[in-house]
């Protein structure tokens, strides 16, 4: 199945998936096996990075009591609240929809829509992380150094989050088609 179709209905609630004789030849899983894992792994991403949104969350609920913020501040206050909110929402969606959905046979899409719900919800995290960043910045330091720390967290979550992974399945891809040309 391909991922452009993730809205559709590829497993019936009354018809379980059928795993057959076919057990991956490099794991040894059926399908229904790696499905299973897979999900599995998913919940627990989101049970990790929900949690320290929700630490920023706290910390950034408490910042209006105890602060006077300049217009900088309170737009950056802003935008970090709104994006590790949404992030919450987003990390902890898959949750809910594979308990919405349990036992209804769609693991396929369970997974396929809540890898881009844990996708979209760390990118939501790095919004947030870096606005934060804007506002501690400009607390501590004036003119142009406000901006040292959310330029030093974009680039270590940019490095991090987008250039390691893309680097790695770029390096990937190549290989695969090296091997396919032989």
């Amino acid at each position: 199945m391909r991922s452009e179709d993730a809205d559709a209905v590829e497993e019936s609630p009354s018809a379980p998936e059928d795993d057959g004789p076919s057990r991956n030849p490099r794991t040894g899983e059926t399908p229904s096996e790696r499905h299973t894992r897979q999900i599995n792994e998913l919940l627990q991403e989101t049970r990790v990075a929900a949690v320290g949104v929700q630490v920023i969350i706290g910390f950034l609920l408490a910042i209006p009591f105890t602060a006077e913020l300049n217009e900088l501040q309170r737009d950056a206050y802003v935008v970090a609240l709104l994006a590790a909110l949404l992030a919450t929402a987003l990390l902890l969606a898959p949750s809910l929809i594979h308990r919405a959905l349990l036992h209804q046979g769609q693991a396929v899409w369970i997974v396929t829509i809540g890898t881009r719900l844990v996708l979209a919800g760390l990118g939501a995290t790095a919004v947030a992380l870096i606005a934060a960043s804007l506002l501690v910045g400009d607390r501590l330091f004036d003119g142009l150094w406000r901006f040292a720390l959310p330029l030093w967290a974009t680039l270590v979550l940019g490095a991090l989050w987008l250039v390691l992974p893309g680097q790695r399945r770029w390096r990937l891809a190549a290989h695969d088609a090296d091997r396919r040309a032989r």
